[in-house]
């Protein structure tokens, strides 16, 4: 995983063979070799490697070097912060820690009782993968492709795993996508004994309830505001620190710009910024409004411009850098972007995930406020329906399409369902139940090799099983309407860690470059979970706390204007005929489709109707697309699959 770790690479190997740790360097936090991983302590008997970085490790340092105990081999290595301080504190030091950080320590300190602990960070920035071989070897590692160097491991599709993902767009932690091949949830650690028996646990989980929820009373709207901008100020300071070159992706909107604003409050030289826009495509391109953020602060800025033909003929090499699919076209620029900014010769870079997720910034949230006012909340209470409702569910047919989402809304409701699965749910409902009507029978048997880590109704091939999982227990709990503490809590519980930070992390990834995210340091993520409801979402307004606490840094009409969100024009794509020949072609040798998992005849159907006339379809087909490439690469083994 030369593309993770260019600066260099060593392993460490146990005198009885037992444990071995092999490590590729990306520096960042002290640059001399004697940060190199693996690193063992002075004793040689606690071992570790670690992928992320420790904000606070001046601040830890100081605490353990007053201890007195330990002998210090660098200079200001994060590192061997974090090897000290579970040295000092055990599993109790992952709360001490902010950062984002994936890490195994071997301890070998009680004589013939070695044990290896696996931590994932709060958030789930950083990946860790696992398997366990028949011969009884625990593997793991930053990527999944690394596990498929060992002999005894195959890429086989989990058919389970591929049903959820075509609810989901990825799969939900510990699932992926490979059978026998698995990932630690975000705020987990995973243990495992001499015997090589595992157990996990939840380190950190930031529940919500009505009991810790705020009122205005309680929180003045100008007090939260100035509590906001500060620990949002404090989390970008946190992210600053690295001894090579670092900056802001910018889209213009509210809050990569809010990263910019700041940031530039606390250098003393320009801040370095990124942008991306695709040629021919103005309507969809923020190049305005980031020019603007880059002119009124002064930033060094870069901007790229990629075409059609370079994004599609990017897309083996994309299905092959996710190791599973992420059903999201936005990991298309994000790559082009990330070559932009290791060509500046930066290495680090902040980005703005988790502040929609967070504070409720997606125009979908007062939509689905209103539905669950309008519709779902009554049905849930029993009242009646309106006439065509009734027939709708009488299977009358007919009726305009205008009420397919209420039905399935409605079916939600009756059959006791919650109302909201996900940001960026593909395949549910009616169009489902026709795009894989036989994939029962294709299922599979989920083995997960640590007792308890997989959630039992996630080995059923029911999505709404794994929602009601996070959900069910939330319901009566929370702060009113529940809908929308519901929807914060399943997007960091879901989507956030396996589709947006992951996306996130192998794109940049992919050219050696950091990307670190403020708004989600652990004190931000807590606060913002004991808002007012009212601050986040008021009069249809999202985000709403964030945007006042933008006034003083940003132009009104940025600020308020309609959010525009930064991707790929699918829709325009499927209308290139070279795009829709291609296509095409990807589902008639299909061996997926030959086999059953899908109504080949639907399919392409609907291939049809988006490469035509129609339209409408393009999430659908891409994340169709996505599964039919990765199967091709991965299970098939034919690098060419476009």
């Amino acid at each position: 995983m030369v593309h993770r770790g260019p600066d260099g690479g060593s392993l460490w190997r146990a005198v009885d063979g037992r444990c071995a740790l092999v490590h590729r360097r990306l520096s960042i936090i002290d640059l001399s070799t004697s940060a190199s991983q693996p690193m063992s302590n002075a004793a040689g008997t606690v071992h570790l490697v670690f992928n992320g970085e420790i904000y606070n490790h001046a601040e830890l340092r100081r605490a353990l070097v007053a201890t007195g105990k330990y002998q210090w081999v660098t200079d200001h290595s994060d590192t061997e912060v974090l090897l000290h301080a579970y040295e000092e504190w055990g599993l109790d030091c992952l709360h001490r820690f902010y950062g984002m950080f994936a890490f195994a320590v071997y301890d070998e300190r009680v004589p013939g009782r070695p044990v290896m602990h696996l931590a994932r960070d709060r958030l789930g920035v950083k990946p860790l993968y696992f398997s366990r071989t028949s011969s009884g070897e625990w593997l793991f590692a930053s990527e999944i492709r690394a596990l498929f160097a060992h002999p005894e491991l195959s890429p086989q599709m989990d058919r389970t795993a591929f049903w959820h993902y075509l609810t989901f767009i990825v799969t939900p932690a510990p699932m992926t996508l490979f059978k026998g091949v698995f990932k630690l949830p975000a705020g987990h650690v995973m243990s495992i004994d001499a015997q090589g028996q595992a157990s996990a646990r939840v380190w950190w989980d930031c529940v919500p309830s009505a009991s810790k929820t705020l009122t205005e009373a309680q929180l003045s709207e100008p007090e939260a505001v100035e509590q906001l901008t500060g620990l949002l100020r404090k989390s970008i300071e946190r992210r600053m620190v690295a001894d090579v070159p670092f900056g802001v992706l910018l889209s213009g909107g509210v809050d990569s710009s809010m990263n910019v604003a700041l940031m530039s409050e606390m250098m003393d030289r320009p801040v370095s910024t990124f942008t991306i826009g695709y040629e021919g495509e103005d309507k969809s391109n923020e190049f305005e409004f980031a020019r603007r953020i880059a002119q009124r602060y002064k930033t060094e800025h870069h901007e790229t411009l990629i075409n059609r033909q370079d994004a599609q003929d990017f897309l083996p090499l994309l299905v092959q850098l996710q190791d599973e699919p992420i059903a999201d076209n936005v990991c298309i620029p994000l790559y082009f972007l990330s070559k932009l900014v290791k060509e500046s010769g930066t290495t680090v870079v902040q980005v703005g995930e988790g502040a929609d997720e967070n504070l409720l910034g997606y125009w979908w949230v007062e939509h689905y406020r209103q539905k669950h006012e309008s519709l779902y909340a009554p049905l849930r209470q029993g009242q009646s329906l309106p006439w065509w409702r009734r027939l709708l569910s009488r299977g009358k047919s007919g009726l305009p399409n205008l009420g397919r989402e209420d039905l399935e809304i409605q079916k939600r409701a009756m059959a006791g369902q919650e109302l909201f699965w996900g940001g960026a749910v593909c395949w549910w409902g009616g169009m489902r139940e026709q795009l894989t009507p036989l994939l029962g029978p294709f299922s599979d048997t989920v083995d997960c090799p640590v007792p308890g880590l997989l959630p039992p109704a996630f080995a059923q091939l029911d999505s709404h099983a794994v929602v009601n999982h996070y959900l069910g227990p939330l319901s009566g709990q929370l702060a009113q309407p529940e809908v929308l503490q519901k929807i914060t809590y399943m997007e960091l519980k879901l989507r956030l860690p396996e589709h947006l930070l992951m996306r996130v992390d192998k794109l940049t990834m992919a050219h050696s470059i950091e990307a670190r995210v403020p708004f989600l340091d652990h004190d931000l993520v807590e606060f913002a979970m004991r808002l007012p409801l009212s601050y986040k979402l008021r009069n249809g307004e999202g985000k709403y706390l964030l945007k006042r606490a933008a006034e003083p840094y940003l132009d009104h009409d940025m600020i308020y204007r309609k959010k525009q969100g930064f991707g790929a024009p699918m829709e325009s794509w499927f209308k290139d005929p070279a795009f829709a020949r291609r296509c095409h072609a990807a589902l008639d040798r299909s061996r997926l489709l030959r086999e059953g998992f899908f109504d080949a005849g639907y399919l392409k159907d609907l291939l049809q109707q988006q490469t035509g006339s129609g339209g409408g379809y393009s999430f659908h087909l891409w994340t169709v697309l996505n599964a039919l490439l990765w199967y091709e690469s991965w299970i098939e083994g034919h690098a060419d699959c476009f």
